[in-house]
This record gives C-alpha cells, sequence and structure tokens, in this order.
C-alpha cells in the first residue's frame, strides 16, 4: 500500500510542473489547447496530492 501511495505522490509532483509549463508554453505562443491541457493536468495533479494526503493522515 505504501508503494502505491508513493507512486502516486510522484506522478502528482510530476503533473503539476508540466502542467504549469504546458500553460506557459500555450500562453507564450498563443495557443489554447496545450493551455487547456496544462490545466487539466495541474487538476490532475493536484486532485492526486489530495488524495494521497488523505490516504496518508492518521485518523
Amino acid at each position: 500500500m505504501k508503494e502505491a501511495i508513493r507512486k502516486t505522490l510522484i506522478l502528482a509532483a510530476v503533473a503539476i510542473p508540466v502542467g504549469v509549463c504546458g500553460c506557459v508554453a500555450g500562453a507564450a505562443t498563443g495557443d489554447m489547447p496545450p493551455v487547456i491541457f496544462g490545466a487539466v493536468a495541474i487538476a490532475g495533479g493536484l486532485t492526486l496530492a489530495v488524495m494521497v494526503a488523505l490516504a496518508t493522515r492518521k485518523g
């Protein structure tokens, strides 16, 4: 279980900066698809990060 949580955290940590880079690249070139895909990647990464935080908390 801990291995799955660790790998999910790594995926979230990669997805968020990739999404930011996509948004910046799309804004710099004036294209909308990279901005949209970047926003989706950021939202997905944040969702995964929240799920990892909830999975690892002790309660």
